[in-house]
C-alpha cells in the first residue's frame, strides 16, 4: 500500500496524470447522454404491438444496454414467443423510429458530460464507442453541440459484431492510427454496463464505468464514477492509478 501511495504521489506532478491517456472514448448512451428511459420505452411500445409484453422492470433486467434488435430478441425469448429474422427486424426499426420522435423532442445530458467533453478535448483525441446507430449519434451529437467534438465515431453501423465483442474498439483503434498512432493501453474507455467493461477489456484498455450501475457490475471496471459531473482527464485517471500501478 505504501508503494501505491509513493507511486501516486510521483504521478499527480504537473502533466504526468494526462500523459496516462492520450485518448479517452465514450458510450453515448448512459455516458453523455440519458437515454435508458427513452429506449425502455421505445422498445417496450414496440414489442406491445407485435403482442410481446414486457414490463419496464423486465426490460432493465434483461435488455438494458444491449443493442436495439438484441434487445428485441432476448424481450422474445423471455416471453417465450419467437419470431423469425424479419419479425425481430421490424420490432427493432420501429422502436428505433419511436426513440428518435422522443429523442427529437428534447434529450438531457448527463449532469458534466458537456463540461467534460469540452475540458478533455484540450488534453486528449476524443471518440464515440457505442451501440447506437450512426442516425442516432449524428443527431444527439448535434442536439449537444458536440457534432465536431470526437476524432472517431464507432456506432452499431460500423461493426458486424457489437459489445461485448472487442469489434467496436478494435475499430476505433485502426481509425485513430490513421491519423497519429496510439495502443489501447494509452485508451480510456468510459462505459455505461458490463458489455461495453468487456469489450474495452478484451482490448487492453483501461475502462471506467459511469452511471446508475449495479455494484456487481461496477467492479468489473478499473473505477466508477456516478457521472462525469466535476471530473477531469486527470482525475479519472487518478481514479484507474489508484486500482494498480499503471504501465504504459
Amino acid at each position: 500500500m505504501d508503494r501505491v501511495r509513493a507511486k501516486v504521489a510521483r504521478v499527480v506532478e504537473p502533466g504526468l496524470l494526462t500523459a496516462m491517456f492520450d485518448v479517452v472514448t465514450l458510450e453515448i448512451e448512459g455516458v453523455l447522454a440519458e437515454t435508458r428511459g427513452l429506449r425502455r420505452d421505445a422498445l417496450v411500445r414496440s414489442l406491445a404491438e407485435d403482442d410481446v409484453a414486457i414490463s419496464p422492470d423486465e426490460y432493465d433486467a434483461v435488455c438494458a444496454g444491449f443493442p436495439v434488435r438484441q434487445g428485441a430478441l432476448t424481450a422474445v425469448a423471455v416471453r417465450s414467443m419467437p419470431r423469425d429474422d424479419t419479425a425481430v427486424d421490424l420490432i427493432a426499426h420501429r422502436a428505433e423510429r419511436y426513440f428518435a420522435e422522443s429523442a427529437s423532442k428534447g434529450l438531457s445530458l448527463v449532469p458534466g458530460a458537456l463540461q467534460f467533453v469540452q475540458r478533455a478535448a484540450d488534453v486528449a483525441r476524443l471518440g464515440i464507442v457505442t451501440r447506437a446507430t450512426r442516425r442516432e449519434v449524428d443527431m444527439l451529437l448535434s442536439m449537444a453541440g458536440l457534432d465536431t467534438s470526437f476524432d472517431v465515431v464507432i456506432t452499431a453501423d460500423d461493426v458486424t459484431s457489437p459489445k461485448p465483442s472487442p469489434e467496436p474498439y478494435e475499430r476505433a483503434i485502426e481509425r485513430l492510427n490513421k491519423r497519429r498512432p496510439t495502443r489501447p493501453p494509452r485508451v480510456l474507455a468510459l462505459e455505461d454496463g458490463p458489455l461495453g467493461i468487456m469489450a474495452a477489456h478484451a482490448v487492453r484498455m483501461r475502462c471506467i464505468a459511469v452511471g446508475n450501475i449495479p455494484a456487481y457490475h461496477a467492479v468489473e471496471a478499473d473505477a466508477y464514477v456516478p457521472s462525469l459531473e466535476g471530473h477531469t482527464v486527470e482525475s479519472l485517471a487518478g481514479l484507474v492509478l489508484r486500482g494498480g500501478e499503471w504501465r504504459p
